[in-house]
């Protein structure tokens, strides 16, 4: 329990001082469901499994959430883009790994991709690495922690959720 507490007081601390800080995706403020029932592109419902927050060099928040769908789990790390606008792919990837976030089994098969987002001005990349699938564990790591802490967090604190 004292390393959740740790993360919602990091959580706390992005919230009251963001000038000290960049700018962290709006994520971190949602209240999550357990389960999504499906998208327009596929029928399958999708599994919200667990997050965590931390900082990287340069006071650079990530977000992570953890889901799963289509019998793959997937770790999502969302990144402030100030300041690494072009930043390459692998060097995002890297940068996680080398925090000890997560460690690719086979590098020359990573799984991962990276996308660029703008959300009100909010621009950050969403780094995705798949964690397995059915058959495969293509990660090692990928800490977090279950939902209701932070959905207590967000409800109870009077934070914004969506």
């Amino acid at each position: 329990m004292a390393k959740v507490t740790e993360k919602l007081e990091l959580l706390r601390e992005l919230r009251e001082h963001p000038d000290r800080y960049l700018p962290i995706i709006n994520h971190a403020w949602k209240v999550f469901p357990e389960r999504d029932d499906g998208t327009e592109w596929y029928d399958d419902p999708e599994y919200n499994l667990g997050w965590d927050v931390g900082l990287l060099p340069g006071n650079r928040p990530y977000f992570l959430e953890c889901w799963a769908t289509c019998g793959i789990t997937m770790l999502t790390y969302f990144v402030s883009v100030v300041g690494i606008e072009d930043a390459k792919d692998a060097d995002l990837i890297q940068m996680l790994e080398d925090e000890g976030l997560f460690q690719i089994l086979d590098p020359s098969d990573p799984r991962t991709e990276v996308q660029k987002y703008d959300v009100d001005g909010n621009k950050f990349f969403s780094i995705n690495v798949v964690v397995g699938d059915e058959d495969n564990t293509y990660v090692r790591g990928g800490k977090m922690f279950p939902f209701p802490y932070l959905n207590e967090f967000n409800t109870k604190k009077g934070s914004p959720t969506e």
